[in-house]
C-alpha cells in the first residue's frame, strides 16, 4: 500500500503541477490581452460585424412654380412567377384580374405555361399595384422585384423643357441634361451591421446619416397654364396641317417662362417610342425669319431716334415699290399715305422701307443688337440657337429695310417673347428665368430674383406701342384675336420659308407674338407655326386662332379677368375704320361661358370630382383611387363640348 502510494503520489504531484503551470501561463496570456491587445483586438471584431457599401442618393426632383412635381424617382415593381415551383395560380389570376380589371382567362392562359419566370406586369409605380402589393405575402408564388425609375406623372407635359433620364441613368434633353451633376444624388460609403447569418442591418447613424439627395429644382414653368398652352397648339396644328408648331408664355416684368412648349411633343416615362425629332425645345433651338413680328423692333428703333413721331405720314405708293432698279416689294394691301402707326398696324412693308431710308440702316442694327438678337437669351436650357444677324459691315443697300421688315434675319420664338416684353413691361428687357429656386445636394442659395438685361426704351415708347399692337387686334391684321370685352395687343408674321437656297413660294413660318391685357399687362404670348397647309399660312388664321383659344381659358381660370363695358379703347386720330369697334359682350354671357366649361378639379377627392363631372356629363378617368386630383388631362375652362372624357391623377396630400 505504502510502495503503491508512494508510486502514483510521484504521478499526481506531476499532473498538479503540470495543471498549475498551464493555468498560470492561461491567466498570464489572458492578461496580456485584456492589457495589452484589447485594442487591436476590438478593432477587428467590429469589422468583422459590419460591412461598408457604397450607396448613391436619389435623384432630385423637378416641380413647377406651385410645387407640382413633374420629375422624381420612385420605386417600380416589376410582378412575375415561378410555375415549375408551387404557386396558387388560380388566387394570382384571380388578383390581377380584379386589379387591373383584365379578363381572367387571359392571366390563366398565362399562367398555364412552365416556366421559371413568367412576368405579370413590368415597372409599375405603387400607385397603379397597391391592390396587389396589399396582398402580395399572402399569395403564394407571387414574386415581386423593386427597381427605382425616373418617373413624369404629367406624361408630355412640358417633355421638352424637362427632358428625360436613360437606362444608364444619364439625364437627356432640357432640365435633366443642364442640371445632370446637380440633380444627380452623391454616392456616399454607408456601414451596416452584419448579423450572424449575413444579413445585413441598418447603418450606424452616428457615422453616416444617409446618402446624400440630389438637388431639388423648381422652376417658373405653371403646370396649369403649360396644359392650356400644349393643348392649343395641339388644336391648332391640327387644323392648319402644319408640320410643328411651338410657343412661349413669359411674365412681361420678371422674364418668368409660365409655359413652354413644342409639338409633336414625347412622353419622357416612354421615350424609346418616339423619334428624336420630338425631344427638341423648338422655341429655342429652332431659328427663323421672323417677318412682321420684328417690326416692333423697327419701331422702336424710330420712335427712340426721334427723328418721327407716330403721327408723321409717308406715301405708301398704292402697294408697289421699285426700291431699286432691280428689286421690286409689295404690300398685301394697296395703300396711299399712312402715318408711322398705321405703316405698323396694317403692316406696309412699302411704309416701313421708306422709313428705314430717312433714318439710317445702323438704328435698326443697332437696335437689333439692343435687344438681343443674335445672341442667345442664356436661359439654362440646352441647344438655345442664337439667330442670325450679320455684323453691320456685311450689309447690303437692300439690308436695312429688309432686316426692319423681318427677312436677312433668324431669331428663336423666346427670343421674340423677350423684346415683345420690353414693350409690355415700359422699356426694360428682362432676362427669361425658367429656373425658380434650387435646393439640396450642398448648393449654395443664389439669388434668383429679376433683373433686367437694359433699358431698351423710354415708357412713352412702350405706351405708344401697346396702343398700335391694339389698334392691330382692332382694325389691322390680328381680328381673329378679338375677345370681346377684353384688351389685347399683337403683330402678326408670315414669312418664307428659306428652302434650298432660295426662298419658297408654299411653306411660311406664320407666327404671332400678343400682349395681354394691354391695360395692365401680364402675359406675353408667342406663338409659330412651321409649315401651315396653303391658304391657312397667314399669321391671322394659324397662328392668331391659337392665342385666342389660350387668352380665352386664361380668362375663364381666373376671376381677376373681367370683361370691359364702359372703359372705351385708346384710339388714334389718324386711325382708318374708327367707326368699326368691337362690341363689348356682357359679364353675364361670360358667367355663362364659364358655367358650360370643365372646371377646377385640383385638390378634389375622386367622389367630389365624379359628382362634378356627373352632373356636366364629363366622364371621368382617375389614375390612382385614394388621396386628391393633382392633375387634370382637359385644361379647366375648356367646352365640355369638347371634352367627352377627362383623365385625372390622385395622390395622397
Amino acid at each position: 500500500m505504502t510502495r503503491l502510494y508512494s508510486f502514483y503520489q510521484l504521478r499526481v504531484r506531476f499532473i498538479s503541477a503540470l495543471f498549475f503551470i498551464c493555468s498560470i501561463a492561461i491567466l498570464g496570456k489572458m492578461l496580456y490581452v485584456q492589457s495589452f491587445q484589447a485594442a487591436d483586438l476590438r478593432e477587428i471584431t467590429l469589422n468583422a460585424g459590419f460591412t461598408e457599401r457604397s450607396v448613391k442618393g436619389s435623384r432630385g426632383n423637378i416641380s413647377d412654380r406651385n410645387g407640382q412635381i413633374l420629375a422624381e424617382t420612385i420605386k417600380t415593381y416589376t410582378f412575375w412567377v415561378n410555375t415549375q415551383k408551387e404557386a396558387d395560380v388560380n388566387a394570382i389570376a384571380t388578383l390581377f384580374s380584379e386589379a387591373f380589371n383584365q379578363p381572367l382567362d387571359s392571366y390563366q392562359k398565362l399562367l398555364s405555361k412552365r416556366k421559371r419566370y413568367i412576368p405579370l406586369t413590368k415597372a409599375l409605380n405603387r400607385t397603379q399595384c397597391l391592390p396587389v402589393l396589399e396582398k402580395l405575402k399572402e399569395t403564394k408564388g407571387l414574386q415581386c422585384d423593386v427597381s427605382t425609375s425616373r418617373y413624369y406623372p404629367f406624361q408630355n407635359l412640358a417633355s421638352q423643357v424637362i427632358g428625360y433620364v436613360d437606362r444608364d441613368h444619364k439625364g437627356q434633353f432640357g432640365i435633366e441634361r443642364r442640371f445632370d451633376p446637380l440633380l444627380n444624388g452623391k454616392t456616399s460609403n454607408l456601414k451596416y451591421n452584419r448579423s450572424a447569418n449575413g444579413t445585413l442591418r441598418k447603418a450606424i447613424i452616428d457615422q453616416h446619416p444617409t446618402a446624400e439627395n440630389g438637388a431639388d429644382i423648381q422652376l417658373t414653368i405653371d403646370v396649369n397654364i403649360q396644359s392650356i398652352l400644349l393643348d392649343a397648339l395641339k388644336r391648332g396644328m391640327k387644323k392648319s396641317g402644319a408640320l410643328t408648331a411651338n410657343g412661349v408664355i413669359i411674365n412681361p416684368f420678371t422674364g418668368d417662362i409660365l409655359a413652354m412648349a413644342s409639338v409633336p411633343d414625347f412622353d419622357p416615362n416612354t421615350y424609346e417610342k418616339y423619334d428624336v425629332s420630338t425631344f427638341a425645345n423648338r422655341t429655342i433651338s429652332d431659328s427663323y425669319e421672323p417677318g412682321s413680328t420684328f417690326k416692333l423692333i423697327s419701331l422702336t428703333a424710330a420712335l427712340e431716334s426721334g427723328m418721327f413721331t407716330a403721327e408723321d405720314q409717308f406715301f405708301c405708293e398704292n402697294g408697289e415699290y421699285q426700291i431699286i432698279s432691280s428689286k421690286i416689294i409689295h404690300d398685301h394691301e394697296p395703300h396711299g399715305d399712312l402715318s408711322l402707326s398705321d405703316i405698323f398696324i396694317y403692316s406696309s412693308n412699302i411704309g416701313l422701307a421708306k422709313m428705314v431710308d430717312q433714318m439710317g440702316a445702323q438704328h435698326i442694327y443697332d437696335y437689333a443688337r439692343k435687344f438681343g438678337f443674335g445672341i442667345r437669351t442664356g436661359v439654362p436650357l440646352p441647344s438655345e440657337a442664337p439667330g442670325v444677324l450679320r455684323e453691320f459691315n456685311e450689309w447690303t443697300r437692300l439690308s436695312g429695310p429688309f432686316v426692319s421688315m423681318g427677312q436677312e434675319i433668324s431669331i428663336n420664338t423666346l427670343q421674340l417673347a423677350v423684346a415683345y416684353s420690353a414693350a409690355a413691361n415700359g422699356g426694360y428687357l428682362p432676362t427669361a428665368r425658367i429656373i425658380k429656386n434650387i435646393s439640396g445636394n450642398g448648393f449654395e442659395e443664389r439669388d434668383y430674383s429679376p433683373r433686367p438685361v437694359r433699358k431698351v426704351m423710354t415708357r412713352e415708347t412702350s405706351e405708344s406701342l401697346l396702343a398700335m399692337m391694339e389698334e392691330v387686334v382692332n382694325h389691322g391684321t390680328a381680328d381673329k384675336a378679338r375677345i370681346p370685352g377684353f384688351r389685347i395687343g399683337g403683330k402678326t408674321g408670315t414669312a418664307e420659308k428659306f428652302v434650298n437656297g432660295s426662298y419658297s413660294s408654299r411653306e411660311f413660318i406664320s407666327s404671332f407674338a400678343a400682349v395681354f391685357p394691354t391695360d395692365n399687362p401680364k402675359y406675353v404670348c408667342v406663338i409659330n407655326v412651321d409649315s401651315p397647309r396653303y391658304g391657312l399660312h397667314w399669321g391671322n388664321e394659324t397662328a392668331v386662332p391659337i392665342v385666342k383659344d389660350i387668352f380665352e381659358r386664361l380668362i375663364i381660370n381666373n376671376k381677376e379677368f373681367v370683361p370691359v363695358e364702359s372703359k372705351p379703347m385708346p384710339q388714334f386720330a389718324h386711325t382708318k375704320n374708327i367707326d368699326k369697334l368691337v362690341p363689348l359682350l356682357s359679364t353675364v354671357n361670360i358667367i355663362q361661358k364659364r358655367e358650360n366649361t370643365v372646371p377646377n378639379f385640383l385638390g378634389k377627392t375622386l367622389k367630389q370630382t365624379i359628382q362634378e363631372a356627373k352632373d356636366l356629363g364629363l366622364l371621368i378617368n382617375p389614375v390612382g383611387t385614394s388621396g386628391r386630383v393633382v392633375w387634370q388631362s382637359v385644361s379647366p375652362g375648356e367646352l365640355v363640348d369638347n371634352a367627352p372624357a377627362c383623365t385625372i391623377k390622385l395622390e395622397s396630400m
